[in-house]
């Protein structure tokens, strides 16, 4: 017994020792915040060491070895609102996803919850008059939505900036839905179908970052090992598909912008927000889609605008149609001359040796393509603030096939009136979309009947030329017409 007893004593005062040598060496360390750990956080600069720095409205790290991004946030623009804007660079028609083509325009924030930053996108379809007493209820039954959910993976405590995995943000679909929800329908499986998102063949197609807005665009990949449906010609492969969409975040204007309200009788394309404040039986509030125009000199009559609305020809155009597209954009300016602007409208062409391309929002842009199947004649988006109505930027995109003597052989049915889908005798119909316009196609229809006229008729080549410049001219002033914000009631 006093053996064992000299053993648990010995033991004891070893294990006393021990501790006692490494409270004292804790001793010196004070405890970690609470919520932090004890080991130090890493750096921004530490971070992006290996990165190419991409500096503008938020700062891009590009890691050159392999090729993975992170975004910086500033704590200054944390709880303020920004702009988020995303188009299709390049895709299939089948998908939705064809080049030009306008998708997702709303307005988020981000906030700072612990140790993440939180994406939200802001419901905007309401206003409350904040000298209303209602307005301090203006979130209740009214859902914004938490997109993203980012941890900060390193920080700058003196400059207040904050690190983000970009890779989480944009090599993903969590900021906006990019492959098509297709209805659960025996229809739907004989469709084309872009499979799953590849997390080793996505990647990034190209970073930008400007004082007022950052692009990223981005090159999904989908992988469909068996697929039913090949997708034609225009799919190389369809186990592999690829999308190129661009993400752009843009700072909200800060400008003497004034909202105008709708009136219906003359057709503009607008925001749809309620006023939850009014007694007014309709309580619509919906600012139209149009340019901040200001004049140079407030007081002339007619007086050029401090910024015209500049187009630029894309470098894709065919010569010989370059004149006359120029012309038929800078008709437009006797329209503004009616409201004291002069040279509102700028038409320009895009040098081959320009330094940008034409998927740069900071340029309005008139673009060409000739696709293996064609979308459209002629199709004229724009994007806009919110909650304003100020269009901030816009594109028209016009098919080669306008041009040329050949059509869809589809069409034909659809002219007819045929314009749902079937397959063994099952019906599948898609929602109509109200802003959707068929003007190019029927102009384009028209245009071949002209054509084929003339022919029959032995008219000279110089004839056909001057008839194809004019209905080109007409197109491209009416898809103008919608980037100004108006729908086809242009005349009014």
């Amino acid at each position: 017994m006093k053996i064992v007893n000299i053993s648990v004593l010995a033991a004891l005062l070893l294990f006393s020792q021990c501790s006692g040598t490494k409270k004292s060496a804790k001793s010196n360390t004070p405890p970690p915040p609470p919520g932090q750990s004890a080991s130090k956080k890493a750096s921004i600069k530490d971070k992006t060491k290996n990165c190419r720095k991409i500096e503008g409205l938020f700062t891009i790290y590009s890691d050159t070895t392999t090729g993975d991004a992170y975004m910086v946030v500033k704590k200054d623009q944390l709880d303020k609102e920004f702009i988020y804007f995303s188009y299709a660079e390049n895709g299939l028609v089948m998908t939705g996803h064809f080049r030009g083509a306008y998708r997702d325009n709303m307005v988020f924030r981000m906030k700072k919850v612990f140790d993440r930053v939180e994406f939200v996108k802001e419901n905007t379809h309401f206003y409350f008059d904040p000298n209303n007493a209602l307005s301090k209820a203006a979130e209740a039954n009214i859902s914004n939505s938490i997109l993203l959910s980012e941890k900060i993976v390193a920080e700058d405590t003196a400059s207040g900036e904050y690190l983000l995995d970009a890779n989480s943000i944009f090599l993903s679909e969590k900021l906006t839905r990019i492959k098509p929800n297709l209805p659960p329908s025996p229809m739907a499986a004989m469709m084309f179908n872009l499979g799953m998102l590849s997390k080793d063949k996505t990647k990034y197609g190209n970073l930008r970052s400007y004082p007022e807005n950052t692009d990223v665009v981005v090159e999904y990949v989908y992988d469909n090992p068996s697929p039913i449906n090949n997708g034609g010609t225009e799919v190389a492969d369809a186990r592999s598909v690829t999308l190129k969409i661009q993400h752009s975040f843009i700072e909200a204007p800060e400008n003497d912008f004034e909202p105008r309200m709708d009136d219906p009788r003359i057709g503009y394309f607008t925001q749809q927000i309620n006023d939850m404040t009014t007694p007014d039986a309709t309580n619509y509030r919906d600012p139209i889609h149009r340019w901040h125009l200001v004049k140079k000199d407030p007081t002339a009559a007619l007086s050029e605008p401090v910024e015209p609305i500049v187009w630029w020809i894309e470098n894709t155009t065919p010569v010989e149609y370059r004149e006359t597209i120029k012309k038929a954009g800078e008709t437009w300016n006797r329209a503004f001359e009616k409201i004291g602007f002069k040279n509102a409208v700028k038409v320009e062409v895009q040098p081959d040796t320009a330094s940008w391309d034409a998927g740069d929002i900071r340029y309005n842009v008139l673009r060409w393509t000739s696709s293996p199947t064609p979308p459209f004649g002629g199709y004229g988006p724009s994007f806009v603030n919110p909650r304003t109505g100020q269009i901030l930027g816009a594109d028209i995109m016009l098919e080669y096939i306008y041009v040329t003597n050949r059509m869809r052989q589809e069409k034909l049915f659809s002219t007819a009136g045929l314009e749902h889908l079937l397959l063994s005798g099952e019906e599948l119909e898609f929602p109509v979309n109200g802003n959707y316009c068929d003007a190019g196609m029927h102009m384009h229809h028209n245009t071949m009947f002209g054509l084929c006229g003339m022919m029959a008729m032995d008219a000279s080549q110089e004839k056909k030329d001057e008839f194809l410049h004019q209905s080109l001219y007409y197109l491209v002033l009416h898809e103008m017409g919608h980037t100004l914000g108006l729908n086809h009631n242009m005349k009014s």
